[in-house]
């Protein structure tokens, strides 16, 4: 009996001793998961603050360095084309390397490439550091999507991505605000170095502190049973993810969307100061209605797809769309009625438009992965963000050319037309049968 009692007594101590165990292994994980989203999120919201005081400095860029409106695209397409190029090409490097040292270097060599850019007065030296900086933070989102989709999976995946989404538009926004203080309080030389430091501050606390998944980790073996494990494939290149279905046509749905967001991120402060007759501040401030309203929309992305869509991610990005071009068209008919209306409209235009930018660069890659049952989420994810990014690079030049040669006016109605064209493009991908799941 004693010897019955005593190994009941020693069965519960072991069931208590394994529950408790059991119980501080899920905390930790818990926790990690928060800091890891937490560090991604500061980390990308960083990359995006040190592109925005490029855009709120053109004006007095121009007129110190003589400048032309084509010039000044051409300091975009400096930055954009290698950020474009690299993620098509090298992009899903990511997969076969430390996602969190991937990171790191990018955030210490785009705080590097920043940190003197107002100390020079020639656009040769200007355009080689945007280079630079472009070809660094081409590999930022395909590591902090592989980073945080190894903590988050399943349900919770689109409502995590939603909230992580909107570290573009925090970033921008204070980004913004932050350069149009120092422009109008110093000169724009001193605008990008504040951020600059930040952010390579934070590139040694990612280094040190970041946790990572093990599922993350190639080098671990999964803990999936066999029949649902993923298949690891490090040498999966770019042709080879572009022959599965309906990734070509979000590619270039997102060439189009991205050409679209970043004439606004680029432009809006000057358009605002030249045909609304804005000063230079106001234009400044005004411009961060567009990334407010893509802050609340990317923040409340997650919502509207479980929740009004049922999960169905191009049906949502489809009525994100078509409410963007009709706002974006209500921007153009009552650009004269004053600042509140123009910052009304600018806010749905992009709530609508960045919002998709979590679903087409992070769900969709997710999704796709699982459907493939493949180690391939920063490979889609560099190649969907990488290929959308093609479409920034003609935004220099191209918005450059018309707003000089043809006025402010025919550039909106070139983007409204583009907007639409991409809304056809997503519904075409969603004819797909391998992607209903999606659509």
């Amino acid at each position: 009996m004693r010897e019955d009692e005593e190994a009941g007594r020693s069965e519960e101590t072991s069931n208590l001793v394994t529950g408790s165990r059991q119980m501080l292994q899920s905390l930790s994980e818990s926790r990690s998961q928060w800091i890891c989203l937490a560090l991604a999120w500061l980390s990308y919201a960083g990359i995006t603050a040190l592109r925005k005081p490029l855009g709120i400095s053109k004006k007095p860029i121009c007129n110190d360095l003589n400048l032309s409106k084509t010039e000044l695209g051409f300091l975009d397409l400096a930055f954009l084309l290698p950020y474009a190029l690299v993620q098509v090409t090298a992009g899903s490097k990511a997969d076969q390397v430390s996602a969190r040292f991937v990171l790191f270097a990018v955030l210490l060599v785009s705080s590097l490439s920043t940190i003197t850019f107002g100390m020079w007065s020639s656009f040769a030296p200007l355009a080689t550091l945007l280079f630079i900086g472009g070809a660094a933070q081409a590999f930022g989102w395909p590591a902090c999507v592989k980073l945080v989709s190894g903590w988050f999976t399943g349900h919770d995946s689109s409502k995590v991505f939603g909230i992580f989404g909107t570290c573009t538009s925090v970033g921008g926004i204070g980004g913004t605000m932050f350069a149009v203080w120092l422009v109008s309080r110093y000169s724009w030389h001193y605008a990008f170095l504040p951020q600059s430091v930040m952010v390579l501050a934070l590139s040694f606390v990612v280094l040190f502190f970041l946790p990572v998944a093990p599922s993350s980790e190639e080098s671990l073996p999964s803990d999936k049973p066999p029949a649902i494990e993923q298949k690891q494939d490090p040498s999966v290149d770019t042709f080879k993810l572009l022959k599965i279905q309906c990734v070509k046509e979000l590619c270039l749905a997102n060439f189009l969307i991205k050409l679209v967001r970043y004439a606004f991120f680029m432009w809006l402060p000057l358009y605002l100061s030249e045909q609304l007759h804005f000063s230079d501040t106001q234009a400044g401030m005004m411009s961060t209605s567009f990334e407010i309203g893509g802050f609340v929309g990317t923040l409340f992305s997650g919502y509207i797809i479980e929740k009004v869509f049922g999960g169905k991610l191009l049906t949502s990005m489809s009525a994100l769309l078509l409410f963007g071009c009709v706002s974006i068209g209500l921007f153009i008919a009552t650009s004269k009625m004053g600042m509140v209306v123009n910052c009304t409209m600018l806010f749905f235009a992009g709530g609508a438009n960045v919002a998709t930018d979590p679903i087409i660069s992070a769900m969709v890659p997710m999704s796709l992965a699982e459907l493939e049952r493949s180690n391939i989420k920063a490979g889609l994810a560099s190649v969907l963000n990488g290929m959308g990014s093609m479409g920034v690079i003609l935004e220099g030049p191209v918005i450059g050319a018309i707003a000089q040669y043809t006025g402010w006016s025919v550039c909106l109605y070139v983007l409204v037309a583009l907007q639409v064209l991409s809304l056809f493009l997503v519904r075409w991908a969603a004819t797909y049968q391998r992607t209903a799941a999606l659509s």
